[in-house]
Formats: C-alpha cells, sequence, structure tokens
C-alpha cells in the first residue's frame, strides 16, 4: 500500500547544496549585521580571516552532522542542535584567531562584531533547515520499509503512517524469503518475528550493506517522537536506554533552576496580561477571577493548580467531564483566554511552589487517572516526574478529551521522560509560543 506522506523522505542532493548556500549567505549577512552596528562598517568577505573563520563554522556544522537528511526534516532536535554546534565552532575559532594574532581580526572582533555575529548566525542556521523542510516537504524521494512480523502489528503502524501524512510503501511480510537487498529503504523487525537461521544470516548481510534495521518500538521513538505503549512491555523499560532525568542529580537540580528563572520571568513579562485578565473575569462573569481544582502531581500525589477562571461557576454541576470544543459553559472572552493559554498563567504560582516544571506532562486531575490508569497501559509512568505548564505531548497533539486521546498523549510523554534534554524543552518551549500566538489550544 502507498501512503503519501513525505516524513521519511531523503533529501536529494540539490536540497542540501541549496541548504550549503543559504548558511552561506546567512554566516555573511550576519557578520554584515553584526559591523555595521558596531563598527558602521563592512567585513572583508575576501580576507584570510573572514574566509578562515567561515571555513571553521562550516567544518563543524558538518562535523556536527547538520547537512544529513535527517538533521533536515528531524523536528524535535536536530534543527535546534545546528545552534549549539555553531557555539562549539568557538574554541576552534579562538584558536585560529590566536594563530593569525589578534591584531588582524580587528574588523571582525571589535566592540563585540564577532560574538553578535555568531549568535545571529546560529539563529538563521536553524531558521534555515526549518524552511528547507517545507519548501522541499513535497519533493522527497520515496521510501519503501518492509515491515517483519506476524501479528496484527501491520494496521497499527499503517494508521500512525496516516496520522503523521507521510510518504512511505510499507510492506508487510512474515518471512525474508524471496526479499532482496534492493526491494526496501529500510526494514523492521516485530517484536513477534523470530528469524531462522538462515533469517538471521540475511539480516545480517543486509545491515552490513548499509540498510536501516530497526525494532518497532525504535521506529516509533525515531520517526513519530513518541513511545508506543501498546508495542513494549517491562523488559523493554528495563533494558531501554535513556530515562536520564530519573537517576541524574545534576539533570533535576538544572530543571529546578530553570524551571525558578524562567517561572519569574514569565511573570514579571506576563504582568499587565494578568491584571488586565483579571480585570476582565472580574466584569464579564459573576464568581471569583481564580480557578483552584485538585491535579495529579509527582508520584501520584495532589495538589492544587491555579487557573483563571473561564466557565461559569456551576460549569461542573453535573460532575467532572472534559472540556468540549465550543463548550457553552464558558464565559465571555474564555474561548480566547483559553486559545491563547492566558488562563494558565496563575500555574506560575505552582512553578515558583515546585508542584510543577514549566515543561512536563499534562497535569490531570484524579477523577481522569483513576479510569485511565485502568485503561491504559504505563499510564502512570507520567507521574515519575514534575508535571508541565506546557509539554511535548501538548505541542504534538491537539487537547484531548478522550481515552484513546489519552493514551496517544501519553506516548509522546514518555518520549520526554525518556529523551529529556534542554535542547529538547527549548524546543518545546518555542512550539509553546507558536501555538499561543497561532490561538491553537482550546
Amino acid at each position: 500500500m502507498s501512503i503519501k506522506n513525505n516524513f521519511f523522505g531523503i533529501y536529494h542532493p540539490v536540497h542540501k547544496s541549496a541548504l550549503l548556500c543559504l548558511d552561506l549567505a546567512a554566516f555573511a549577512g550576519a557578520f554584515v549585521l553584526a559591523t555595521q552596528y558596531r563598527l558602521k562598517s563592512n567585513p572583508d568577505f575576501l580576507s584570510l580571516e573572514f574566509l578562515g573563520i567561515t571555513l571553521i563554522v562550516l567544518s563543524c556544522l558538518f562535523i556536527g552532522g547538520s547537512y544529513t537528511s535527517q538533521s533536515i526534516h528531524a523536528k524535535p532536535k536536530l534543527p535546534l542542535n545546528t545552534f549549539f554546534v555553531v557555539l562549539v565552532s568557538t574554541p576552534p575559532s579562538l584558536l585560529f584567531i590566536y594563530i593569525l594574532g589578534p591584531e588582524n581580526f580587528t574588523a571582525l572582533l571589535g566592540r563585540g562584531v564577532y560574538p553578535f555575529a555568531l549568535i545571529s548566525f546560529g539563529v538563521l542556521a536553524v531558521i534555515n533547515r526549518y524552511l528547507l523542510n517545507y519548501l522541499f516537504r513535497g519533493s522527497v524521494s520515496e521510501q519503501k520499509i518492509l515491515l517483519l512480523c506476524e501479528s496484527g502489528i501491520s494496521e497499527r503502524l499503517e494508521l500512525m503512517l496516516k496520522m503523521q501524512k507521510s510518504e512511505i510503501l510499507l510492506t508487510h511480510c512474515k518471512s525474508l524469503n524471496n526479499i532482496q537487498r534492493s526491494d526496501f529503504n529500510a526494514l523492521i523487525i516485530g517484536p513477534d518475528f523470530q528469524p531462522n537461521a538462515v533469517e538471521q544470516k540475511k539480516l545480517l548481510d543486509f545491515r552490513l550493506n548499509g540498510m536501516p534495521i530497526y525494532s518497532l518500538s525504535d521506529f516509533f521513538e525515531n520517526f513519530f517522537f513518541l513511545v508506543p505503549v501498546q508495542e513494549i512491555n517491562n523488559d523493554w523499560f528495563i533494558r531501554s536506554h535513556g530515562f536520564s532525568m530519573l537517576h541524574s542529580s545534576i539533570t533535576v537540580r538544572l530543571k529546578r533552576l530553570s524551571d525558578i528563572i524562567g517561572a519569574l520571568t514569565l511573570a514579571f513579562i506576563s504582568l499587565p496580561v494578568v491584571v488586565l485578565t483579571a480585570l476582565t473575569i472580574k466584569l464579564a462573569s459573576k464568581g471569583p477571577i481564580f480557578f483552584t481544582q485538585t491535579r495529579v502531581g509527582m508520584h501520584g500525589e495532589g495538589f492544587t493548580i491555579y487557573k483563571f477562571r473561564t466557565m461559569t461557576v456551576d460549569a461542573e454541576s453535573m460532575g467532572a467531564q472534559w472540556a468540549s470544543e465550543n463548550d457553552d459553559r464558558i464565559i465571555p472572552l474564555g474561548h480566547f483566554f483559553r486559545k491563547t493559554r492566558i488562563d494558565e498563567l496563575p500555574q506560575v504560582w505552582n512553578i515558583l511552589k515546585g508542584d510543577m516544571s514549566i515543561v512536563g506532562p499534562r497535569p490531570e486531575r484524579p477523577e481522569f487517572t483513576e479510569k485511565l490508569s485502568k485503561d491504559i497501559p504505563y499510564y502512570d509512568l507520567r507521574h515519575v516526574i514534575k508535571p508541565g505548564l506546557t509539554g511535548w505531548a501538548q505541542v504534538n497533539y491537539p487537547y484531548g478529551a478522550s481515552t484513546e486521546d489519552a493514551l496517544r498523549k501519553l506516548q509522546f510523554d514518555l518520549y520526554y521522560i525518556k529523551n529529556h534534554s534542554m535542547v529538547l524543552d527549548l524546543n518545546i518551549l518555542l512550539r509553546t509560543i507558536r501555538i499561543t500566538l497561532q490561538r491553537s489550544g482550546r
């Protein structure tokens, strides 16, 4: 079967060449901007100093994998990693400057030109990769994937491919008989596939000749950026790598420090919005300005969450229920506050108290978690870390109002817990800002 999709596409060399040209233009533009702003002059593009630094930075990008197909279209981390690769080019650049003599770099270093230009280029390099992904999203080569399994796993994978809207030819097979290396671009081995000695030798030959071979869970994780709870078991959790935030005290302390700094910054920036929102709610509807509710936090412990009230006082007179699209319980301007996530600004207090983090799984209500824990495997694992104001599930999946939605979001939450990094946190924050500006909440 053929599924029209660009998610697994391999970019042609011309696309990578286009990216290199964009980076060269961005690098030159960053130095023009920096020298004009700081020195009121233009850089000498043909000087040995400028050409040397350009070569060093681009070499670091090549070594750091910023021109691979995966780095161009892998959405969660690699485009942002490019920014940090640019920063890593600083030490070799400084060594080059020291060798030639700092006095020769006055036009590039004077009054902070170099750091200003380098940071500007880092930002532009990230934008270039997202831009290229957008421009060439429909012109990637089709991929042929072979899935080896015995059961109905293929149907679940096909459903996921349809949801991701990517271009791929997926073939389901129970054996490797009559399968040739040239027939497919990659191979997925299902958990129930038990190769015989002949098939093992054939798989080894495929691997040694460059064919990517994935377990089903790794395939989901590497290409869909989620952990497929229906395809894993306890043994997977025991053997799987990652989960550093569960055992690294340094990671926990750094995350807490960033939470405090981020929460204080958000509180300062949003103060005018908070005051205006409070006045609007007071004038638009009878009842309190703030809304408090018990939510399930880290280790399953309950805590009181604070939000701006966006519903009528008697919104849950019939019992707990999820919010729905165009919910008639929402007060005037409540839809706007929810779509822009202004209603969640009081949760800054929860972050400062230590009940929540800026990034983490969405905190749910005890009434819902009790049922979801029974219906969804490994649902309680989302409580091993603090819940967040925003999270990987929130920016990848629309507002959930059913058990099926909760299952989908859990898979993203587990991916975040397993693969947490400061880069991933930054990516989530940038996506949250975009969603807020687009008013995509509920």
